[in-house]
């Protein structure tokens, strides 16, 4: 191996490696959350840490994950070649990032009751209103990066257990959401187990990036997988 494929290689495992950022992204909501005074990871959303003294903590945790989700996004195209959802998976993964540094820049309202002492406004500030439907797209974006996944993984036949794992992901990431807003009352801001709920379809869908991440970067180690494309290609 020339010394350019071996730096081709090694940008490739570091963009590949950014793929991790989503499940860090909930850890971190999960400990911010249990640091916070007055917060309960089980009836509140992860965004509402952005309010208060440490919600600058939350604003940068969305704006860091978003950038290296849309890095992620870029080694995704390079290390799958061609093929079915070669081009939709990397795509769709860029919307996802780019959403998630939307949910930074537009931070949502105090919900009653967090941060403490804190009133909520009257009616929701416009940045809520982007931050609060900027998860439509969202969430839409992961579950079709995730489908063109288990699409690609049948066509190819990947696996039983990794097409297993994949659809079980598409299926159940945003039907976990739909959960967590069922349980939420959108008139009063309040509610029960939809952080819970939240969290669970956070850890599907971003634990299953992970996953991802790690056969892709398997693939890259052993040389099994597609050949790096180069940033021209």
């Amino acid at each position: 191996m020339s010394d350019s494929q071996a730096r081709s290689r090694t940008r490739l495992r570091t963009l590949l490696a950014c793929g991790f950022a989503p499940l860090l992204f909930l850890l971190v909501i999960l400990a911010d959350g249990g640091l916070q005074p007055g917060y309960d990871s089980t009836d509140r959303w992860g965004s509402e840490l952005s309010n208060g003294e440490w919600g600058w903590v939350q604003i940068v945790n969305f704006v860091i994950t978003g950038l290296l989700t849309a890095a992620f996004a870029v080694g995704v195209r390079r290390s799958l070649g061609s093929g079915p959802g070669s081009r939709a998976i990397p795509v769709f993964t860029g919307i996802l990032g780019f959403c998630l540094i939307v949910g930074g820049v537009f931070v949502t309202d105090p919900n009653p009751g967090f941060p403490p002492g804190v009133q909520p406004p009257a009616e929701p500030t416009l940045h809520a209103w982007i931050h609060n439907l900027n998860l439509f797209p969202a969430w839409a974006a992961l579950t079709v990066a995730i489908l063109m996944a288990a699409y690609r993984a049948m066509s190819r036949k990947e696996g039983a257990a990794w097409t297993l794992i994949t659809l079980a992901a598409v299926v159940l990431t945003p039907l976990t959401l739909y959960v967590a807003a069922r349980h939420f009352d959108w008139d009063t801001r309040s509610g029960h187990s939809h952080g819970l709920w939240q969290r669970v379809s956070q850890g599907i869908g971003f634990g299953w990036y992970a996953v991802y991440a790690t056969r892709l970067l398997r693939g890259t180690m052993s040389g099994r997988g597609p050949r790096p494309t180069s940033p021209h290609e």
